[in-house]
C-alpha cells in the first residue's frame, strides 16, 4: 500500500492507539474468563444476558463501518492519435536562429517510416512510435492545446521524445527548440557555450518560440503552417533539469546582470522534470511569482540536481495552486531522458565514434545503471502523472487521488 508524506504521522498515531486498545481489551478477557469459570456450574443466565446486552451495540458499529473503494492506479500508454513530427527553424532574431521539433495529433500513420532524430550525419535514433508528416496531415479531431517542452543543459530537442511523443498521441502539439549553444551535439563538437549565457538566453527561446506558434507579433511561417491544428488555450511549459529552470524563469520573469525578461502569460501551467532550481540561478522572489498549477516529477536517487534544494524550493515558494509532487524511488537525473535507449540503439548503428560511445556511458550511469528503477517503468509512471496533469488541466478530468487511486510503493506523492 502505498503511503503519502501526510498520512505517515497519522498512520503512527493511529496503530499506537489500537495497540492499546487490544491490549486493554485483552487484559478485560481474561478477568472476564475467570470469573465465568468458577460461576459455570451456578447458573449460565448471566452468561445470556451479557451476550444479549452486548448484540446490539456490536451489531450498529459494524453496520455503519463503510470502507472507500480504492482502485490501483492504471498505467497509461500511447493515446488514441499517432503521432507525425516535422522539423522547423524559428528565427525572429535573425542572430540566433532556433531549431525546432513539433509533434502533433495525426490520424493514421499508415505504412510511413519511422522518424529518425539526427545528431550528426549518420548518427541518429529512430524512434519507435513517430512518423515524419506535414502539418496538413494533422488530425481533424483538433485544434490541439500546446505544450513546450525544454531540455536539460547539454540536451536536445527531442532528448526525451518517450514522453513527447506519448503526450502528442493523447491530443497534445509539443514544440521544443535546441537552446543553440547549450545542446549534446555542440557538447560532441566542441563548440558549447557557457551555462550563464545559457540560463539568460533561454526565457527569450521561450518567448519566439510560443511568439512563432501563436503569431503573437503578426503572422508567422509557423503559424501560417500549423493554421488550426492548435489552440489558443494557455500553453503548459515542462522541461528537464536547466529546462526546469526554463519553465519557472518564463512564467515568472527573472533579472539578469544583462537585462530582465518578463513573465510570459501565455503559459498556464508547469510540469518540471528533475528541475535545476537552486537559489543562485532562481531566487525567493523569483519562484514567489510562479502563480500557476505544477507538477514536480522528481528521482530520489538524483545526485546532479539533489531533491534538496531543487525541488524543496519551488514547492515550498511557488503559491500556484493546485501543486503536485511526484518522486519516483530509486530514479536519477537522466532518467527523464531517452539516455537509456541511445545506449543500446546508437552503437548497433556501426557509424558513431568510440568517443561519442564513451561519453554517452558515462552520462547513462545517471538513470540506467544497476539499482535504478528500470526506465520502462519510470517512463510509465512519469507519461501518466503527466497526461493526467494535462487532461485535469486542460478539461474536466480529475488528477490522480491517492483516496481513490492506490498508488505503488515506489512512489512518493504529495499534494497542495
Amino acid at each position: 500500500m502505498h503511503l503519502t508524506r501526510a498520512f505517515l504521522p497519522a498512520l503512527a498515531m493511529f496503530s499506537a492507539a489500537v495497540l492499546t486498545l487490544v491490549s486493554c481489551s485483552d487484559s478485560e478477557t481474561v478477568a472476564q474468563a475467570g470469573e465465568d469459570n468458577s460461576t459455570q456450574e451456578a447458573t449460565s443466565s448471566p452468561t445470556t444476558t451479557e451476550s444479549s446486552a452486548t448484540t446490539e451495540p456490536t451489531t450498529t458499529v459494524v453496520s455503519t463501518t463503510t470502507e472507500a473503494v480504492i482502485s490501483d492506479l492504471e498505467l497509461i500508454g500511447l493515446g488514441a492519435f499517432d503521432v507525425g513530427v516535422t522539423t522547423v527553424t524559428v528565427a525572429e532574431e535573425t542572430d540566433r536562429p532556433l531549431t525546432v521539433d513539433v509533434w502533433f495529433p495525426i490520424d493514421e500513420a499508415g505504412d510511413s517510416a519511422p522518424h529518425e532524430y539526427t545528431f550528426l550525419p549518420g548518427i541518429f535514433y529512430r524512434s519507435p512510435n513517430a512518423v515524419p508528416a506535414t502539418f496538413e496531415q494533422g488530425s481533424a479531431a483538433g485544434p490541439f492545446p500546446v505544450v513546450l517542452y525544454s531540455h536539460g543543459s547539454g540536451g536536445q530537442r527531442f532528448i526525451h521524445s518517450n514522453f513527447t511523443e506519448t503526450l502528442a498521441s493523447h491530443g497534445y502539439v509539443v514544440v521544443s527548440a535546441d537552446h543553440t549553444g547549450d545542446t549534446l551535439v555542440e557538447s560532441f563538437t566542441g563548440s558549447e557555450g557557457d551555462l550563464s549565457t545559457s540560463l539568460e538566453v533561454r526565457p527569450r527561446d521561450v518567448d519566439a518560440v510560443l511568439d512563432a506558434v501563436f503569431g503573437t507579433d503578426g503572422p508567422t511561417e509557423l503559424n501560417d503552417a500549423l493554421g488550426s491544428l492548435v489552440s489558443d488555450d494557455p500553453v503548459v511549459i515542462t522541461g528537464h533539469s536547466v529546462g526546469g529552470f526554463t519553465s519557472y524563469a518564463a512564467v515568472a520573469g527573472i533579472e539578469f546582470e544583462s537585462g530582465s525578461t518578463e513573465p510570459d502569460d501565455r503559459i498556464g501551467a508547469i510540469i518540471s522534470l528533475a528541475p535545476f532550481a537552486t537559489k543562485e540561478v532562481l531566487p525567493d522572489s523569483a519562484l514567489s511569482k510562479v502563480d500557476v498549477p505544477q507538477l514536480i516529477i522528481v528521482g530520489t536517487d538524483d545526485k546532479t540536481v539533489p531533491v534538496d534544494p531543487n525541488v524543496e524550493r519551488p514547492w515550498a515558494l511557488s503559491p500556484g495552486s493546485p501543486a503536485y509532487r511526484v518522486e519516483l524511488v530509486a530514479a536519477e537525473h537522466l532518467t527523464f531522458t531517452d539516455m537509456c535507449d541511445y545506449v543500446t540503439f546508437l552503437p548497433e548503428l556501426g557509424t558513431v565514434p568510440e568517443f561519442i560511445v564513451t561519453e554517452l556511458d558515462d552520462r547513462s550511469q545517471q538513470g540506467c545503471s544497476t539499482g535504478d528503477m528500470p526506465i520502462a517503468r519510470a517512463q510509465d509512471l512519469t507519461n501518466t502523472f503527466a497526461v493526467r496533469f494535462l487532461d485535469a488541466f486542460h478539461g474536466d478530468d480529475a488528477f490522480i487521488d491517492p483516496s481513490t487511486e492506490a498508488l505503488p510503493d515506489d512512489v512518493i506523492f504529495d499534494a497542495r
